[in-house]
């Protein structure tokens, strides 16, 4: 999609530029902390210390201990164990 054809979704939807946007969001709980992520177009690995998820920015590497996806729905992800690093790596999927 061209730059100008995104303004122009986006004026027909404004809210649609801003619910895609990227968003994180960390919580303690008993089993460590609850992280939620929006905007996550898909989970690449994942195991007990380390979640890969895709975004349209690049990748982002939850480590840790424990963890595991409680949620996955309308591109949201709530990760949930003892979280040690939130890495981002930006470019390309």
């Amino acid at each position: 999609m061209t730059k100008n054809n995104k303004r122009a979704a986006n004026a027909e939807n404004p809210l649609a530029a801003a619910v895609s946007a990227f968003h994180l969001e960390a919580d303690r709980t008993s089993r460590g902390m609850a992280v939620v992520l929006g905007g996550i177009l898909g989970i690449s690995d994942f195991s007990d210390s380390s979640i890969l998820l895709k975004s349209h920015g690049g990748r982002i590497n939850v480590k840790g201990k424990g963890l595991f996806i409680n949620v996955y729905e309308n591109h949201s992800v709530e990760i949930v164990g003892r979280v040690e690093e939130i890495v981002f790596q930006y470019g390309k999927n």
